[in-house]
């Protein structure tokens, strides 16, 4: 619990809220997601472009959800159509709740503005958790993971990760000493197959200001996603 107020109080301090319409994606199991959109900026052209969900962090409630719309504005700009999904149980998208995200995007990728196939996940906090966590069941179906941080607790999840990329911040003061269970996660990843960028965020306590100069190139270098992204411009 406590780690769900203090990172709410942290993404509020972050750059102020953009505007985004959304969605709901209906399940059939009868249960519904809320997704809010983004659609890239005008440089990228009408699309398809390819899709990044934005896992929200805390308990992935909407007022979480809405307080992270700050970085998927900026993905947006970088030619990503953004879908930051809220979590029906108010609990993040973990174990059975973390089965509703590869529902979600098969249900957005029908629309003409969304290429189909694979997805980036991006996630802050639990949200980076989270991404993790599914990423490692199913790489396959993923361009890459960002997890400004992340963690995993239970690394018997990662089996062949498939080459997937992923981009691995934590703070190096980290208050829930995540910093201390990094270099397991990164070299149990690297075991797995990934393609692991990861490093400690100096002068940091867990949610931090994201470094672009190195995260933009990262995404750019993504495979199957360069073509779309800078073929628009």
């Amino acid at each position: 619990m406590f780690i769900c107020r203090y990172l709410t109080l942290c993404l509020l301090l972050l750059p102020a809220l953009a505007a985004a319409r959304d969605t709901i994606v209906e399940l059939e199991d009868g249960s519904s997601v809320k997704v809010f959109l983004f659609e890239p900026s005008k440089e990228h052209g009408d699309g398809p472009w390819p899709l990044c969900v934005l896992m929200p962090g805390g308990d992935g409630n909407e007022y979480v959800a809405r307080a992270q719309f700050w970085l998927g504005k900026e993905l947006a700009t970088r030619g990503w159509m953004i879908a930051v999904p809220v979590s029906p149980t108010n609990t993040p998208f973990t174990g059975a709740n973390g089965q509703k995200i590869p529902k979600v995007i098969s249900h957005l990728q029908q629309s003409p503005d969304i290429l189909p196939g694979k997805a980036l996940l991006v996630g802050v906090s639990t949200g980076g958790s989270s991404a993790l966590e599914l990423a490692a069941q199913h790489p396959e179906q993923y361009y890459g993971v960002v997890a400004v941080p992340g963690m995993m607790k239970d690394l018997s999840l990662i089996k062949d990760m498939k080459q997937l990329p992923i981009y691995l911040r934590v703070a190096e003061d980290d208050l829930f000493r995540w910093n201390q269970s990094m270099p397991a996660l990164a070299d149990a990843l690297r075991a797995g197959g990934a393609r692991v960028d990861a490093a400690l965020v100096p002068d940091a306590r867990h949610v931090f200001t994201l470094d672009w100069e190195n995260l933009h190139p990262w995404l750019e270098s993504l495979p199957t996603t360069k073509e779309y992204i800078h073929g628009a411009q």
